[in-house]
């Protein structure tokens, strides 16, 4: 892997990026508020980036980059880049990792990698998730969030 050959390279990923790709963005019908940048690539470009994130490699962390831009500058021409995904993120990277890989690995992936790699000890949080379904709401005082109008399987239950 490219992280592999050099020592000053890193890697943030995106809860979007791992989840969907160009298809879902332009495919039969545009979807604005999944249009981002670097724009979602191919099939096989999101499963390399599962790979490193569910694998956690020690060069790869979360990195949100949640974008929440107003409805009015996503449908719209010039359309706004970036994925509102704060309200969801946690939740659904919970879903993903228990699905696809070991819930352990999280915590490295969202936290301990960039603790380690920018040599940061923030205060330490604990983050519990209870398994409950939520909808996510059509919008957050009319920014759309990802995965609106979608059902979520697990969600915050206490922050300490």
């Amino acid at each position: 892997a490219l992280l592999d050959r050099y020592d000053n390279l890193y890697a943030t990923i995106t809860l979007h990026h791992l989840l969907i790709t160009l298809d879902d963005v332009a495919g039969g019908e545009l979807r604005p508020h999944l249009f981002c940048k670097p724009i979602a690539k191919r099939p096989e470009d999101k499963e390399a980036l599962l790979q490193a994130a569910l694998t956690v490699h020690p060069k790869v962390m979360f990195g949100s980059d949640s974008a929440p831009h107003p409805r009015e500058k996503k449908e719209a021409p010039g359309c706004a880049a970036g994925v509102f995904s704060a309200p969801v993120a946690l939740p659904l990277l919970v879903e993903l990792f228990k699905e696809k890989s070991d819930i352990q690995k999280l915590q490295a992936f969202v936290s301990d990698n960039a603790k380690r790699i920018y040599k940061f000890s923030p205060p330490q949080k604990t983050v519990i998730f209870e398994e409950a379904e939520e909808t996510v709401p059509a919008t957050y005082d009319g920014i759309v969030p990802f995965f609106a109008g979608k059902t979520l399987r697990y969600r915050i239950k206490e922050i300490s």
